[in-house]
C-alpha cells in the first residue's frame, strides 16, 4: 500500500511539473523563437517568417517610424530578448533583435517596418489569395496564417468534415470571389441548439471557444485611417427553409449582413464606436454581381437607425478621435449569431474597397 502511495505521488508530481512547462523541457531549453510581435501604431497583422527569422510589420502613415517601441511580444518559454523591446527604436531601416535560449544559444530576428499609404486598402481585399491551414480540409482567405481575414470554418467543421462554408470561387483567370453558404449542420449540432451554421468572413481571428462558441470570432485588426465609405460587389440568394438552432422552421426570408466598424480601443473596458457603415441585403433578383457603395457615419448614429447597427455598450466616439481598429464583417445570415438562417443561403463577394 505504501509503494502504491509513492507511485501515485510520483505520477501526480510528474503531471504537475509537465502542466507547468509550456514546451518540451529536459535540461536547459534550446527554444528561441519570437512567437508573437506587435508594434506601436501598427496596422494589420504581423508576418513572422520562422525559417529565415524575419518579421514584417506595417504601421500607420503618420507613425514616427524613427521612434517606435514593441507593445506586445511573446517568446519561447525560458527565452530572453535584447535589446529591451520596451525601448523605442529607429525602424526606418531593418532592426535586429537577439533571442537567447536558456541553454545560451541565440538567433537574430530582423524586423522590417513599412508605412502604409495615406489612403490604405486592406490586404487581399479582392479575395484572390487563399491558403490551406495546417491539418485542415478547407481554404482560408490570405496567403498564409498571418492573414488579416478569417472565417468560422473551424467552428462549423466540429460537427462534420464537409461543413466548411466559406470558400473561394473562381470567376476567371486569377480572379476569385468569396462564397459564403449557410448550412444545416445536422442532428449532432441540433443537440446543442446550433443546427444552423451561418458562413462568415471578417477581419480578425477565429479561436474556437467550445464553452461559448459565440465568442470564437474575435473581430477587428489594428487600423488607423478614416475612410468615408466602402464598396463591394455582391450577390445574395436567400435559402429556404429558414430554421433556428433547434431545427424549427420559421416563416421568414433570410438576409445577409455586410458592414464596417471603426473603433477606438485604447480603453478595452470602454471601446468607442467611431464610425459605422452597414448594409443588410435580401434576395438578389438574378445571378449578376451588384456593386454597392456604403457611406460610413462618424460619431453617434441617428435615433431611427436599426438597433442591430448600434454599439452594444452604447459608447460612441467623436469623428475627431483616433481610430485604432477596423472590423469588416460579412455574414450569409444576418441572425447567424443566434444559429438561425436559411438552408443554403449564399453570399458571393468580390472587389472590396475602402473609399477616401
Amino acid at each position: 500500500m505504501k509503494d502504491l502511495h509513492k507511485i501515485l505521488t510520483s505520477v501526480l508530481l510528474i503531471i504537475c511539473i509537465s502542466s507547468c512547462v509550456k514546451e518540451n523541457y529536459f535540461g536547459k531549453s534550446k527554444l528561441k523563437q519570437i512567437l508573437f510581435f506587435s508594434i506601436e501604431n501598427q496596422s494589420g497583422n504581423t508576418r513572422i517568417d520562422q525559417d529565415f527569422f524575419k518579421i514584417y510589420v506595417t504601421v500607420a502613415n503618420d507613425a514616427n517610424i524613427h521612434a517606435l517601441a514593441v507593445d506586445s511580444i511573446s517568446l519561447s518559454t525560458f527565452a530572453s530578448i535584447s535589446p529591451d523591446p520596451k525601448e523605442a527604436q529607429d525602424f526606418s531601416k531593418p532592426f535586429i533583435y537577439t533571442v537567447m535560449a536558456e541553454d545560451g544559444t541565440s538567433v537574430n530576428y530582423t524586423v522590417f517596418v513599412s508605412q502604409e499609404s495615406s489612403n490604405p486598402q486592406l490586404e487581399n481585399s479582392g479575395f484572390d489569395d487563399w491558403y490551406t491551414p495546417n491539418g485542415k480540409a478547407y481554404k482560408q482567405p490570405g496567403k498564409d496564417a498571418s492573414t488579416i481575414w478569417s472565417s468560422a470554418n473551424d467552428g462549423v467543421t466540429t460537427t462534420g468534415s464537409n461543413n466548411f462554408n466559406t470558400t473561394p470561387v473562381l470567376i476567371s483567370g486569377t480572379d476569385f470571389a468569396a462564397q459564403l453558404v449557410t448550412k444545416d449542420l445536422g442532428l449532432i449540432a441540433q443537440i446543442t441548439k446550433q443546427r444552423m451554421g451561418a458562413a462568415t468572413l471578417f477581419t480578425g481571428k477565429f479561436i474556437l471557444n467550445i464553452s461559448n462558441p459565440s465568442l470564437s470570432a474575435q473581430f477587428g485588426i489594428p487600423f488607423q485611417a478614416k475612410p468615408s465609405a466602402f464598396s463591394i460587389d455582391y450577390n445574395y440568394k436567400a435559402g429556404t427553409p429558414y430554421k433556428d438552432g433547434s431545427n424549427n422552421i420559421i416563416s421568414k426570408l433570410d438576409s445577409a449582413d455586410l458592414y464596417i466598424l471603426l473603433e477606438n480601443r485604447n480603453d478595452p473596458n470602454a471601446i468607442k464606436r467611431i464610425a459605422t457603415g452597414w448594409l443588410r441585403v435580401g434576395n438578389s433578383d438574378d445571378a449578376s454581381y451588384k456593386k454597392t457603395t456604403i457611406p460610413l457615419i462618424y460619431g453617434q448614429l441617428p435615433a431611427e437607425t436599426p438597433a442591430y447597427q448600434k454599439p452594444l455598450n452604447g459608447i460612441y466616439g467623436a469623428a475627431t478621435e483616433a481610430v485604432t481598429h477596423i472590423s469588416v464583417v460579412f455574414s450569409s445570415s444576418a441572425n447567424g449569431i443566434n444559429y438561425e438562417g436559411g438552408v443554403n443561403s449564399t453570399l458571393l463577394l468580390n472587389n472590396f474597397s475602402l473609399i477616401y
